[in-house]
């Protein structure tokens, strides 16, 4: 019972010993603690999403076929709005990392599904960075080529600054008949095509953002969630 715990307990010394081993060990921890951040961050700025490649055809034209909802309708964050990509097999992806070919010529499709928000600044209201610096809007029941649209009309955009490319999309009427909510949509639902020729240059990785605050309740002032989250309202072009 007389025995003491050598290092651990000296009475002699007033418990000198014991704080030398407390703080030893805390030193330990902390350590331990800042590798792992370390190692996370690292992790984390080397790690990016998995690309979609686009269709090219046999002339050397991609193609790349997006459709943008109000709603994924599933997942942890089903009410947030999102972008989708089809896949060369025609399936969608709920992905927002495409893969361009290297200075070539894109046709861009873009089905969009949700409802008009309104542009905050009318200036992302002009197409920017297009072959011929227009689009094409089809509504099923005509089409129109434009090179400017009604600002109050548009529901997102496609915004990929370190390409000088910037898309207004047209959303439905907000009391459009037969919306779609889950994800992917088909197109017997309400919906808007919209079509446009892009050019890439040389190979890079480039962020794209909508532009449109358009993030559900809860986030102010529209912002936050899906606007700042790759795989809903923003993502990257991988030119390859």
């Amino acid at each position: 019972m007389g025995v003491r715990l050598a290092g651990l307990v000296d009475p002699a010394s007033g418990g000198a010993m014991t704080t030398k081993v407390r703080a030893a060990i805390a030193v330990a921890i902390l350590a331990v603690a800042v590798v792992g951040f370390v190692v996370y961050v690292a992790a984390f700025a080397r790690h990016r999403p998995p690309s979609v490649a686009v269709v090219v055809g046999a002339d050397g034209t991609a193609t790349l076929t997006l459709q943008t909802v109000g709603t994924l309708g599933h997942g942890h964050h089903g009410d947030w709005p999102s972008y989708l990509v089809q896949r060369p097999d025609g399936s969608w992806a709920h992905a927002t990392t495409f893969q361009l070919p290297a200075n070539s010529t894109v046709r861009v499709k873009v089905l969009e599904y949700d409802t008009q928000t309104g542009l905050r600044n009318n200036f992302f209201a002009l197409p920017q960075g297009l072959v011929n610096g227009e689009m094409t809007i089809d509504d099923g029941s005509s089409s129109q080529t434009v090179s400017a649209v009604d600002p109050s009309t548009v529901a997102h955009t496609w915004t990929i600054p370190g390409m000088g490319i910037s898309v207004p999309l047209v959303g439905v009427a907000n009391n459009a008949p037969n919306q779609c909510t889950t994800a992917p949509c088909d197109e017997s639902t309400a919906h808007r095509t919209i079509e446009f020729v892009i050019r890439t240059g040389e190979k890079g990785h480039y962020r794209w953002q909508c532009i449109v605050p358009c993030a559900p309740g809860g986030f102010l002032f529209g912002n936050g969630g899906p606007m700042q989250t790759v795989g809903y309202m923003g993502g990257y072009v991988d030119v390859v």
